[in-house]
């Protein structure tokens, strides 16, 4: 962990141009099968980018990432992720840093232009 460095050349008022050196990112598991009460077997990666992610395909596991279904993701997200803390827990190499503690699901786009989508699960607390 860390500052963060963050360099904004600015005219005006308004930022022109921002720059960030972040920590690196890595992938600490892909393709994982995690076993979550009421879904299933669930393949999931883990990966560490200023925090710790279980990725999952939305489609995988019955959802489209659309509006109407906001509280099922979050449903699953929510059961996703504390399975997934629990069957593969992961710890930074560096400092002191426990996860996973943001789910995050993936889906193809649905439109021109975009390479993906995604919905990300955050807990409160």
């Amino acid at each position: 962990g860390g500052l963060v460095r963050i360099t904004a050349q600015c005219a005006n008022g308004m930022a022109e141009r921002i720059e960030i050196e972040n920590y690196p990112s890595f992938v600490a598991h892909r393709g994982v099968t995690v076993d979550v009460p009421e879904v299933g077997a669930v393949q999931a990666s883990i990966a560490y980018g200023g925090m710790w992610y279980c990725i999952v395909d939305a489609e995988s596991v019955g959802l489209r990432l659309h509006p109407e279904e906001g509280k099922s993701i979050v449903r699953k997200g929510e059961m996703i992720k504390v399975a997934c803390r629990e069957q593969w827990p992961v710890n930074h190499p560096s400092f002191d840093y426990p996860g996973v503690d943001i789910l995050a699901f993936t889906a193809p786009p649905t439109r021109p232009g975009v390479s993906a989508r995604n919905a990300v699960v955050m807990s409160n607390g």
